[in-house]
């Protein structure tokens, strides 16, 4: 009878074990378990997010000059940046802020992209020859075109057109800082600027790359004038195949606006990542360096690319 009991307390034990590592087995909200495999842990992201933050500064200290560095993973919000929070001239770039202001008119029934708008040799600004050559004759634009112009040709006549039409720099600056950007200051038209280039719109890179991701999640325009806008910016002629493009691989989809001028080499713009792993918002502004134009194009490239293979290679979450 004792040796029976024994067997029955044994068996008994080895039941009472296997239940507890069934249970610890059972996976609960939150919480790790022991039969699964471990998932990337925060910490390794961090230490992704700290290794590209210091690669951004190590490149942009051989800016010999003013830069602001920034990116975002747009569906994450992990974050890196080198000197983020400077701030520094725009140039063109301020075109991407301005269309946002014009779509935004558009949504309210403010303005329509058909509406028809006169322009004449008069109302030219400063540009390249290749935008003013547009504007030899008297002609009517829409406003679509006077976008297309803006965002695709960097246009500096479309550009002002469209900020009269807005009632000026002042409103695309409210909108910006109604939108939480109070770095985003709009004040000159492209016409001033030329005239007064120690007179610069100006930004940081970080709000510039926050901007993007916002318009990339549909928080600043609806899906159709987010839509247009996104497409203008891929088709965008003036550069960007030479800075955030230029060593991506073949085939990265990418919209972006660039700036260019008064020793200034700018470019903005979300990258599509392959695979499904998401987008990245990035924002380079260089000013006032000792580099070549060519050695600044060159050192937006080599950012967007580091920015590309981290994240490429990010362990996911």
């Amino acid at each position: 009878m004792c040796r029976q009991l024994q067997t029955f307390l044994s068996l008994f034990g080895v039941a009472l074990i296997g239940i507890g590592l069934a249970a610890c087995t059972r996976s609960e909200p939150g919480r790790a378990t022991l039969s699964q495999p471990t998932k990337t842990s925060a910490i390794e992201q961090d230490n992704v997010d700290a290794e590209l933050a210091e690669r951004l500064k190590t490149l942009c200290n051989g800016a010999d000059g003013d830069i602001g560095a920034a990116v975002v993973h747009v569906e994450s919000g992990r974050t890196a940046e080198a000197n983020g929070a400077n701030q520094l001239p725009l140039f063109s770039v301020y075109k991407l802020p301005l269309a946002i202001t014009v779509l935004n008119a558009i949504e309210e029934k403010r303005l329509s992209l058909d509406k028809r708008v006169r322009v004449t040799p008069e109302d030219v600004a400063p540009g390249s020859q290749f935008n003013t050559n547009l504007w030899q004759q008297p002609v009517e634009k829409t406003v679509f075109e006077l976008l297309e112009y803006s965002i695709v040709r960097s246009d500096n006549t479309s550009s002002d057109k469209l900020l009269q039409l807005v009632a000026g720099p002042k409103t695309v600056t409210e909108l910006m800082h109604g939108f939480g950007f109070a770095n985003i200051d709009i004040r000159y038209s492209s016409r001033e600027v030329a005239s007064h280039p120690e007179k610069p719109n100006t930004g940081s890179a970080a709000e510039l790359a926050q901007l993007l991701v916002k318009l990339q999640q549909g928080k600043l325009l609806q899906p159709a004038e987010q839509s247009l806008l996104l497409g203008l910016m891929q088709r965008a002629k003036t550069g960007g195949e030479r800075r955030l493009r230029a060593n991506l691989p073949a085939g990265t989809e990418v919209a972006d606006k660039t700036g260019t001028g008064d020793n200034t080499t700018n470019d903005v713009g979300i990258i599509t990542l392959p695979n499904g792993k998401g987008h990245l918002a990035i924002a380079v502004l260089i000013t006032r360096s000792k580099l070549s134009a060519e050695s600044q194009e060159k050192l937006i490239a080599e950012l967007a690319r580091a920015a590309y293979d981290s994240y490429v290679s990010a362990p996911t979450e």
